[in-house]
């Protein structure tokens, strides 16, 4: 399973795998183990309005239930919320993912796409020139990729989400976000990295091939059921 990290790696700004459910990645570990004791507290309870059982199968009626918890009305939200997912992955075309999403910032294409110029201008937005904060990017990196082609992109990133989908939902319905590092296992981008990082020298685009991907899917603000979006994508070579 591929792990998770934090999505800024130098490359993108942020905007932020099996396993016990639910379960989130990133974010305070503090108040997510918090949060996972809490769940498995009340799991180990039962849930609201169960009867229990004897050992001869029959349901037991001397107790009366007992009144609802903060924990079980957060364990039943956020399982409600996991269930309006569906089983059923969702697959991505990212041209209508940004299209749809631009109010909410998503911007693979426009950043990492197949089509974005690769070589230095320091007249327009380039791949390399974002090693040297050229026009469009804002501020320097020290690792600036691309797709390679719009079939590897859409084949790496449907791939990694149909066979994610269990987590991936985990992550959205608890934190409205996924995020995570993941190898394609053959290459799927190209770009630059900064030879002169961390004091090395004076900052020299170096061209480079890579296989890690970089991804992070949020839930649209107001959808119900609630709908999943790329925020971005990226090939990395940063890790």
């Amino acid at each position: 399973m591929p792990r998770s990290r934090p999505h800024d790696s130098g490359t993108d700004p942020p905007g932020s795998v099996g396993q016990r459910r639910p379960h989130r990645s990133g974010g305070d570990s503090g108040s997510v183990a918090e949060a996972h004791d809490r769940v498995l507290a009340a799991l180990k309870r039962g849930r609201i309005g169960e009867s229990h059982q004897t050992t001869s199968g029959t349901a037991e009626t001397t107790a009366p239930p007992r009144p609802q918890t903060p924990d079980d009305l957060e364990l039943s939200a956020w399982e409600d919320e996991y269930a309006k997912f569906g089983d059923e992955p969702p697959k991505f075309n990212l041209a209508a993912n940004d299209q749809a999403h631009q109010g909410h910032n998503a911007h693979t294409l426009d950043n990492h796409g197949p089509d974005a110029l690769l070589r230095r201008d320091p007249s327009q937005q380039t791949i390399e020139g974002r090693i040297h904060n050229d026009t469009g990017w804002g501020k320097a990196a020290n690792g600036s990729f691309k797709w390679i082609d719009h079939t590897t992109m859409h084949r790496a990133i449907n791939k990694y989400v149909r066979e994610n989908w269990e987590q991936i939902r985990n992550n959205l319905a608890i934190d409205g976000e996924h995020s995570d590092v993941f190898s394609a296992g053959h290459a799927i981008g190209e770009g630059f990295v900064n030879k002169g990082m961390y004091g090395a020298g004076p900052r020299e685009a170096q061209y480079s091939v890579t296989s890690t991907v970089r991804i992070l899917i949020r839930v649209a603000p107001g959808t119900d059921p609630p709908e999943p979006f790329i925020l971005t994508t990226f090939p990395s070579g940063l890790g």
